[in-house]
């Protein structure tokens, strides 16, 4: 069992050894355990309640009020579509927004993740990027529709030293600047100090 209260424009951490259950907690806020696995109790978003949210509810609140970052951004990027592709196809779906709109707002948003050279950027495939480009744009895709609530699972992982550090100052800037809940899940307590409230 967990009790965890977000808070919006503060960085909550979730700390703990491999197998202990971290990322599945993030995943069972977004309604995406593996088969047979099954959450009880209740996840709030606000006045709803998600426990027991029909799917096509769910899927309407997935990236649209919460927002993800996975912890490897080359498995959750799909390396057939390009940046651009992947920015503008959650914000058309859960925003409405017009081709060029979203791509307007796409470019905003590589630039405010500090994604060099936004515009060439959205014309590139994930594997054109470093790690800590590619986790950038993760980063901007799960920010896309301006959820409520963002999960990061281990988003500075597979990162050297210096680009980790830009990570959690950006991640902070965003939680503050956007009045974003943010959940950090990590197993590095360096990390963990580093950022969480």
């Amino acid at each position: 069992g967990i009790d965890l209260a977000l808070r919006p424009g503060a960085v909550q951490g979730l700390a703990g050894e491999s197998g202990s259950g971290k990322s599945m907690t993030a995943m069972a806020v977004l309604g995406l355990l593996p088969a047979g696995g099954t959450a009880s109790g209740s996840i709030r978003l606000g006045d709803e309640e998600l426990i027991g949210m029909p799917s096509r509810r769910y899927r309407a609140v997935r990236g649209r009020r919460i927002g993800m970052v996975f912890q490897d951004p080359s498995a959750s990027l799909h390396p057939q579509l390009t940046v651009g592709a992947q920015l503008t196809d959650v914000m058309r779906t859960h925003l409405g927004l017009s081709r060029a709109q979203a791509r307007t707002r796409a470019a905003e948003l590589l630039d405010r993740v500090r994604v060099p050279h936004p515009d060439a950027a959205l014309k590139k495939f994930p594997h054109q990027f470093s790690g800590g480009q590619r986790q950038r744009v993760a980063i901007a895709i799960a920010l896309a529709c301006d959820p409520e609530v963002l999960l990061a699972d281990e988003p500075t992982t597979a990162l050297d030293v210096t680009v980790q550090a830009g990570m959690l100052h950006l991640l902070r800037d965003l939680a503050i600047e956007r009045n974003l809940a943010v959940l950090l899940v990590t197993h590095d307590l360096g990390v963990m100090s580093a950022i969480a409230d």
